[in-house]
């Protein structure tokens, strides 16, 4: 079992490295184009699907403590060199189940919150203890926002910029029914592998893009857009977490499609 723990506490941004919501359920597809090596080996080439959802509306325990709560679940179909250097192919699964607990003293604009997220990440070739994670984080907010961890700039009833940690969003309200987004965002992940020659593999990227989003029904939104990646690395490790091998690619395109609902 890996655990891992990280305190971040940043002036106006969530502590949360990643993208995740959690008043938002959504199922999501990418699509990324073939990343050419850097170092003239296998090229890489991936397909993404995320589910995730909210489990409840934050519950308030006291005045000034709530717990928010979600679950995710993500599949990559990867393509790209092993730790030899020879062709790998394998479908990779992230379950997490998150835990927010919230402290928001009355009268201040700051808030504070520790998370833990108990998961399992793996290729379900064969399921141990080394395919389960427990990730435990501490942060604090200088503003909270009812519907969003992290900082929220409303410019009008048009305009909306967002920061989540290392995901940025600026939304563009076009007409009623139609949203135009760009975001940028880290993905990636890392998963307890079943190989004779390593035994982690961790793969990492950040994509930048832009989203047409159109309202089908009440809070019910269907999403399509495109963008680029950059910073592509993928890097086996042995058990020790030493790095067997480390893979750096050429940026490239990505298709995305999926549908979203606001829950809260």
């Amino acid at each position: 079992m890996k655990l891992s723990l990280s305190f971040l506490a940043v002036l106006g941004v969530s502590c949360w490295a990643d993208d995740l919501d959690f008043g938002v359920a959504k199922l999501q597809w990418h699509s990324y184009d073939n990343h050419d090596s850097e170092r003239g080996a296998t090229d890489l080439q991936f397909d993404q699907w995320r589910l995730q959802s909210p489990l409840h509306q934050p519950l308030s325990l006291t005045k000034d403590w709530y717990l928010l709560s979600g679950a995710r679940y993500e599949q990559i179909h990867l393509d790209g060199p092993s730790a030899t250097g020879a062709a790998f192919e394998e479908d990779l699964h992230l379950l997490e189940l998150p835990m927010v607990l919230l402290y928001r003293p009355e009268g201040s604009d700051w808030s504070y919150n520790a998370r833990i997220s108990p998961g399992l990440s793996s290729d379900l070739d064969s399921i141990t203890t080394d395919d389960m994670f427990v990730d435990a984080r501490l942060g604090g907010n200088y503003r909270w926002n009812e519907k969003n961890l992290g900082f929220v700039y409303q410019a009008n009833d048009q305009l909306r910029l967002q920061w989540r940690g290392f995901t940025v969003e600026a939304r563009y309200r076009v007409m009623p029914s139609w949203v135009l987004r760009f975001t940028g965002e880290v993905v990636g992940g890392y998963w307890n592998i079943d190989t004779p020659d390593s035994d982690y593999l961790a793969l990492q990227s950040y994509r930048m893009g832009l989203t047409l989003e159109r309202e089908l029904a009440e809070d019910l939104w269907l999403v399509a857009g495109a963008g680029i990646t950059m910073a592509n690395e993928l890097r086996w490790q042995d058990n020790a977490n030493d790095t067997i091998r480390r893979d750096e690619f050429d940026g490239g395109s990505y298709f995305t499609l999926g549908l979203r609902l606001r829950d809260w």
